[in-house]
């Protein structure tokens, strides 16, 4: 029987010309680049679909701080956003995160929130590896398609 995520995950395959499968751990990861992998997976109430990335890994010191206060002030703006920060402490990692719930998913909507969030992603890694705590203000995202603020 195929479930929702392997339906959603069949039609974002058919968009990106890519065939795309669920591992032992009934999630998905699309590898972007060497730098860049995005994982999807249902959460456990099998009614969202969870995006995640580990973005860049920040070293200890005052640019870490100054990476994560901008990332929390990132995390106060206004939905929708393209995604969440949050820090894994074990591997001093930047990662963002989002839920989506299924119903309002489908192939086409999920490319393009895809393609947001690794934009996103990849503005914020760009910025943190040329020394910057945040990409510029300027730097703004358009919401991810099929959603509106």
């Amino acid at each position: 029987m195929i479930d929702q995520f392997e339906e959603l995950l069949s039609a974002l395959g058919h968009v990106f010309h890519l065939p795309l499968h669920i591992d032992k751990h009934h999630a998905c990861s699309i590898q972007i680049h060497h730098q860049l992998t995005i994982q999807l997976k249902p959460d456990p109430s099998l009614e969202n679909l969870i995006l995640f990335s580990k973005i860049i890994e920040i070293p200890p010191g005052k640019f870490r701080e100054n990476v994560l206060k901008e990332a929390l002030k990132a995390n106060s703006s206004p939905d929708p956003r393209v995604g969440i920060f949050g820090y894994i402490a074990s591997a001093n990692q930047l990662a963002l995160f989002q839920r989506y719930p299924f119903r309002i998913l489908n192939g086409e909507r999920l490319a393009g929130i895809v393609g947001a969030f690794l934009e996103f992603s990849e503005t914020w890694r760009k910025a943190i590896e040329g020394g910057f705590p945040a990409p510029p203000p300027s730097v703004s995202l358009p919401p991810p398609m099929g959603l509106k603020p």
